[in-house]
């Protein structure tokens, strides 16, 4: 019996909850907030909480609570990574409002006016009313500096269709890039896996709709997808040794593309390296997930109900998964190591995994102080999303840095 590989039924799910309106899904901050004038963790919580009841959107990622200041941290990343090198192409997946692309080039332009003229930005989203959004946002730019309109453009592009092979992710060049891939890894559909205790072959999982029952149901069968067989090559860890595995497949391809185009690729990944089990009633009768699950992902309603399974849950589900930090890494290396060997000029490469604190803390000392209250020492810029770990691409030419 045959099904549908898992990755493509989730893909359905969150092309759903996506084409939603933009202020459905990601929320935005309306008023400033005094970061110097905080009272402690206490009073953070109290006006976290007030913002997250004020607006409209399901979801307010860090890029959009510490703004500029989140923002400006990856662009002193960019302004090190890219000293004294020709032209220069920031791709950013996943943009949200375009928050995060604003405050990057106008950071860019304020304290490093070389770069900046010598950037171009690319958005690319799966979302067309996000990627609208986007389009307002950035071109409306900030009043009191100059737009960024000669400098950037819009891509509206499913990333399965770039893991699957139907779409090139860039075009073949040398260009010094830069990928930004900002609480993206949590919504691109995974795959899952498990061995067969018996035969200990690999087993891909199908969803397979139950005609007799009028349900969906998990199948699983030999490995033959091309997609989770190249994960595996790469970093063989992936395979769990018992249970099932949700592995970053599309993730892991669309990294793939990146490296093959573009073999001077510099890489800032940020997402959830733990989330919490699900919130429901211990009486629930809904199908649950089995409890033996690496990377099981959370599902989660408009009104912020959770469920235990995304065959059972209603529509206009999102579904979020958590991110092995270090086994993507050594799947990085590996994917890496085998299209840039036949590159020349290539100049030589770190995989890092930081805290996302200690990453901030890195390359934004500025910001971090700016977001530290007078009178505790308590900054929620480091302090909070405890939860997230930043991936970077980095090049290991020290010569490059530069004070912020």
């Amino acid at each position: 019996m045959r099904g549908m590989i898992v990755r493509r039924y989730i893909h359905g799910i969150l092309s759903k909850y996506y084409q939603q309106p933009h202020d459905a899904v990601v929320g935005s901050v309306n008023t400033s907030i005094n970061f110097k004038n905080l009272l402690g963790e206490w009073d953070w919580r109290r006006k976290f909480s007030n913002i997250y009841k004020s607006q409209s959107g399901q979801w307010l990622t860090p890029v959009e609570l510490f703004r500029p200041f989140y923002s400006q941290v990856l662009a002193n990343f960019i302004a090190n990574e890219v000293v004294d090198e020709g032209k220069i192409h920031i791709v950013e997946i996943g943009g949200g409002r375009g928050t995060n692309a604003l405050c990057i080039l106008d950071h860019l332009e304020r304290e490093f006016p070389d770069i900046y003229r010598r950037c171009r930005y690319t958005m690319m989203d799966a979302s067309p009313t996000l990627l609208q959004l986007q389009k307002q946002i950035i071109m409306n730019g900030n009043k009191n500096i100059s737009g960024h309109d000669q400098i950037v453009d819009f891509r509206h592009i499913d990333m399965m269709d770039v893991a699957e092979g139907r779409l090139h992710l860039l075009e073949k060049s040398d260009e010094i890039t830069v990928l930004l891939a900002m609480e993206v890894l949590d919504n691109l559909p995974h795959d899952k896996i498990s061995i067969c205790s018996k035969s200990g072959r690999i087993l891909q999982t199908e969803v397979h709709q139950d005609i007799e029952y009028h349900e969906m149901k998990e199948i699983l069968n030999p490995l033959e997808d091309l997609l989770i067989g190249q994960m595996i090559e790469f970093n063989p860890s992936f395979v769990p040794k018992f249970g099932n595995r949700w592995i970053p497949s599309v993730a892991g391809a669309i990294l793939g593309s990146l490296f093959q185009a573009r073999p001077n690729s510099s890489v800032v990944i940020a997402d959830f390296d733990y989330l919490p089990p699900p919130d429901i009633h211990l009486n629930s009768n809904l199908s649950k997930q089995p409890q033996n699950e690496l990377g099981q992902p959370l599902i989660t309603d408009m009104n912020d109900n959770d469920y235990e399974n995304y065959l059972t849950a209603p529509p206009l589900c999102d579904i979020l998964f958590p991110t092995d930090f270090n086994l993507l890494r050594g799947y990085i290396e590996a994917t890496m190591k085998y299209h840039l060997s036949q590159e020349h000029n290539v100049r030589p490469w770190n995989v890092s995994v930081q805290k996302q604190s200690q990453f901030l803390a890195e390359f934004g000392p500025k910001q971090v102080e700016n977001t530290t209250s007078r009178w505790t020492g308590f900054s929620p810029l480091i302090d909070d999303f405890s939860n997230c770990s930043v991936l970077y691409v980095s090049r290991m030419d020290t010569n490059n840095e530069i004070e912020w």
